[in-house]
């Protein structure tokens, strides 16, 4: 049987060229036939470390690239700039995250250096010869994969397209890393002491971050994939722009697989539709209300036309969305589900789940289900909240609102501030009890930059806090004024000693919930009282507590 193995190459478009905003893969298929006895054709990862101011780079490199140009078709190749011996090497510069970040992998400490499939060679690129490559490639890879990109000119970005399939059973923390490379740079003058001008397969961004992409565990027929894009910074010649991709063991190092960008594409299934990025969700919530979007992106060969989704929030089927349209391979759109009303619980689990597409099954269904974590925002009792605000270099940008959700009523609201990188404390006094929406504006559209961050406290404990957010970001909290009561009060309810060093007696009349919070808000101990309960306080330590004793028509709150 052959198999047969498919990259696809970039598309460069600019703006007479695209139609719509949503950029349009025009792919053609051309097969490889590999060899009968292999079942996926290994491609050969090399990992090269070096600098402008090694002389034995400038020595060694020139073999190196022509071995691996000899092998073009079998070696995906990319190379990290270190900061030694030269710490100005241009393209260590432009990105020393991501290139400090593979050092540390193989705990690079000397330049050149050369690692292949993670664990075949990791020495000087010296000792690679064409026989060792040659051994290397017989060895058959438990995945095949396929990539493919766009860059769009107009928004000077570039978007990386990614998938593959398991043939084996592999256990431990495997990972998905992509890579964007610059294949060719030249330099009129050499930019560092070693005299070198050119330099090859030079990297320039890890997607969507040096640590790569968590799949995990796989067994035989396991399929991914994924999409990232990536705003080009420092790039020299963006018609020498290129993408690879790798799976990698993170615990042994071993490179299970590597992908080239090549002529050609074909998806793995022809109706294989992906939801993923759920949004316009607030991640603390206590109104149990959320109007979500997904999007939803097409990986099949066949035009994606009809959708049916289903949105469950703790296990219940909420409501189904009907979508049409027409999207063409790698094609995506937000759909916006509308509003949902769901139980709010101490964590909720909001799931877009697609039914069918094109009017039948999903063919690879492990793309189907996307999640987003909702957090039940605790009944708050402190006295009052802090809100911290570190304004970032545009404080004019940055306000803020509360919101009674009950009402729709903005109770408390502040901003916009005159101090940049400036740390502001404010006090929210809260008179009402209920359900508020605070929500942080930024009217620049790109949320805090260069340090600015913002947290909302009760008791000294975060509630939430941001820093990237866009235009705005919105959270929930629940607030219940604490009304003081002193010792020996009498009515329907009594709570004593206060203070105590131990234990305190709750009497009521008539059967009654006893509920006490902590001064982050967060529900401690809850029971049922019927004319007198004791509660031993030194199972929570020393400090301050809410202690609430309420039914549905009365209830005190006791600090």
């Amino acid at each position: 049987m052959k198999n047969v193995y498919f990259c696809a190459k970039k598309l460069i478009t600019n703006h007479n060229q695209m139609k719509k905003s949503t950029l349009i893969l025009a792919s053609l298929m051309m097969l490889f036939s590999l060899k009968t006895n292999a079942q996926n054709e290994r491609i050969l990862l090399f990992e090269c470390f070096t600098n402008t101011g090694c002389g034995p780079c400038a020595q060694q490199n020139p073999a190196l690239d022509a071995l691996i140009d000899a092998n073009a078709d079998r070696v995906a190749a990319i190379k990290y700039h270190m900061s030694w011996p030269s710490a100005t090497d241009p393209m260590y510069l432009h990105n020393t995250a991501d290139n400090d970040s593979r050092k540390g992998v193989y705990g690079v400490n000397a330049v050149p250096h050369t690692v292949v499939d993670g664990i075949r060679f990791g020495s000087t690129p010296n000792g690679l010869s064409q026989n060792m490559v040659n051994n290397w490639l017989n060895i058959e890879s438990p995945f095949e994969m396929r990539l493919s990109y766009e860059i769009d000119q107009t928004a000077n970005t570039i978007t990386v397209h990614v998938m593959g399939r398991s043939s084996a059973s592999i256990q431990g923390n495997v990972r998905l890393y992509v890579g964007v490379i610059e294949k060719a740079i030249h330099f009129n003058s050499a930019p560092g002491p070693n005299g070198e001008k050119d330099f090859y397969s030079v990297m320039k961004k890890l997607l969507p971050a040096a640590s790569g992409t968590y799949i995990g565990d796989v067994e035989p027929g396991d399929y991914f994939a994924y999409t990232f894009s990536w705003e080009l910074a420092n790039i020299y010649d963006m018609s020498q722009l290129d993408a690879i991709a790798w799976i990698q063991n993170q615990g042994t190092k071993e490179v299970y697989q590597a992908c080239k960008s090549s002529e050609s594409i074909e998806p793995f299934y022809a109706n294989e539709a992906m939801v993923s990025d759920i949004s316009n969700v607030k991640r603390t919530n206590c109104s149990g209300e959320a109007e979500p979007k997904v999007i939803l992106t097409n990986n099949g060969s066949n035009d994606l036309t009809s959708a049916e989704l289903e949105v469950v929030v703790n296990g219940e089927s909420l409501k189904t969305v009907d979508w049409s349209g027409n999207l063409s391979i790698f094609e995506s759109t937000a759909i916006d589900l509308g509003p949902i009303s769901f139980v709010v619980e101490d964590d909720n689990l909001l799931e877009v789940r697609i039914k069918s597409i094109n009017g039948g099954s999903d063919e690879a269904p492990m793309n189907d289900i996307a999640t987003f974590d909702i957090i039940g925002a605790p009944e708050n009792v402190a006295k009052v909240l802090k809100l911290s605000i570190r304004t970032d270099s545009n404080p004019q940008e940055t306000t803020w609102k509360v919101t009674n959700l009950s009402t729709g009523e903005v109770v408390l609201e502040g901003g916009p501030y005159d101090q940049a990188n400036h740390m502001y404390n404010e006090t929210l006094e809260i008179t009402g009890d209920g359900c508020f929406d605070f929500t942080i504006y930024d009217a620049g559209g790109d949320g805090f930059t260069t340090g600015g961050l913002y947290g909302l406290k009760a008791g000294g404990t975060t509630l939430f806090s941001g820093s990237s957010f866009g235009s705005s970001e919105s959270n929930e909290f629940s607030y219940e004024v604490a009304v003081e009561v002193e010792e020996g009060y009498i009515h329907t309810t009594s709570i004593y000693p206060n203070p105590t060093e131990g234990v305190i007696n709750v009497i009521s009349q008539g059967e009654q919930c006893v509920t006490i919070y902590n001064m982050a808000g967060q529900r401690i101990f809850e029971s049922q009282c019927s004319g007198e309960l004791q509660i031993d306080m030194k199972q929570f330590g020393a400090g301050i507590y809410a202690v609430k004793v309420g039914n549905e028509s009365t209830r005190i709150v006791v600090k």
